[in-house]
């Protein structure tokens, strides 16, 4: 394995090298700043396998550094480590929605960062199966319903940085600190109608409607330092941090009117139909194990019982309108 750290601090640059060598993990080659880091990485004679990026640095910070990273083909899906000494003004949630997969904070132990490292690399070849849509690329020739990936597959976008794959999502949960859970909202939305979406659409079309469910999600909680994953299936995980959480039930409303404003028409005629259904927030486990499996678990509990509910209603509310009609007939 082939690293890079990336750090202006002579100290991290000497400590390190050392800190891998100990791991058995000797390839490390050391950057001193940004520009340094990207004449390293655009030369076609190297190839690194981990990068290591601190995000407070001089000139280019490590989120900059680390989105035009990811406009390099080649490492597009190679894990990224943020290093950094300050979890404050969102700069761990800037970080992810640049590209990065996971982070470390200062002061570090030596087996913590050795065993990040270790995580990222495995979680490397999960993410460059995962198919990236492009919701702007109109295919006039594609066929509706037959897409590139099954309906249960992750996905990402090109247009929503705040979209990250799963694994990077529960790297981001698994370290929070007990502060910063305590003012950690979780919850998870469900498209309703998957099926037919996936069945009636074109590709683009389907990764429209995706998009459109981020960015209503993302202006209905109006918070820059949300972060969310789809897993699959309709289903979206979504982490916030936030003073004041939004009330609910209304963001569910507040999401669904904004997808209402932007309604969209599919090549077929169709309307696209986005519905959604929005569980209650929950509180993320405080102990680290197993934190990331139980808490997805039971914020996608909520959203299949919220969405269990308003199938219930609108099943109840078509059969009041058709006996409304059938007394108006007898009349």
């Amino acid at each position: 394995m082939r690293l890079l750290a990336v750090d202006n601090d002579p100290q991290a640059l000497e400590m390190l090298p050392k800190i891998f060598r100990q791991a058995r993990l000797p390839n490390v080659t050391l950057a001193s700043s940004g520009r340094a880091a990207l004449d390293l990485i655009e030369n076609p004679d190297l190839e690194f396998d981990v990068l290591l990026l601190d995000i407070m640095m001089p000139e280019m910070d490590g989120i900059e550094l680390c989105k035009r990273i990811r406009q390099i083909k080649r490492y597009r899906d190679t894990p990224i480590l943020m290093l950094t000494s300050t979890m404050t003004n969102g700069r761990i949630e800037n970080a992810f929605a640049a590209g990065a997969n996971d982070y470390i904070t200062k002061p570090f132990e030596v087996k913590d960062i050795v065993m990040r490292v270790r995580v990222a690399q495995k979680m490397a070849s999960r993410a460059a199966k995962t198919h990236i849509l492009d919701p702007n690329h109109v295919q006039r020739d594609a066929k509706e319903g037959i897409h590139p990936f099954s309906i249960s597959e992750p996905l990402r976008l090109t247009d929503r940085p705040q979209l990250i794959m799963p694994f990077a999502l529960g790297n981001y949960l698994s370290q929070l600190s007990r502060r910063r859970l305590d003012n950690c909202t979780i919850f998870a939305l469900r498209m309703t109608g998957i099926g037919l979406l996936y069945g009636s659409a074109k590709t683009y079309e389907f990764a429209f409607g995706l998009s459109q469910i981020v960015h209503a999600t993302s202006q209905s909680i109006d918070s820059g330092r949300l972060l969310m994953s789809y897993q699959g299936d309709g289903t979206f995980i979504c982490i916030s941090q936030m003073d004041a959480p939004p009330a609910w039930p209304e963001v569910e409303e507040h999401i669904q009117d904004r997808l209402l404003e932007d309604a969209r028409i599919l090549e077929n005629g169709w309307p696209m139909g986005l519905e959604i259904a929005v569980g209650h927030p929950i509180t993320p486990n405080a102990s680290s194990n197993q934190r990331v499996k139980k808490t997805f678990e039971r914020a996608l509990e909520r959203a299949k019982c919220r969405e269990r509910i308003k199938e219930k209603q609108i099943k109840q509310s078509r059969l009041s309108l058709q006996d409304d009609h059938r007394v108006m007939a007898i009349s």
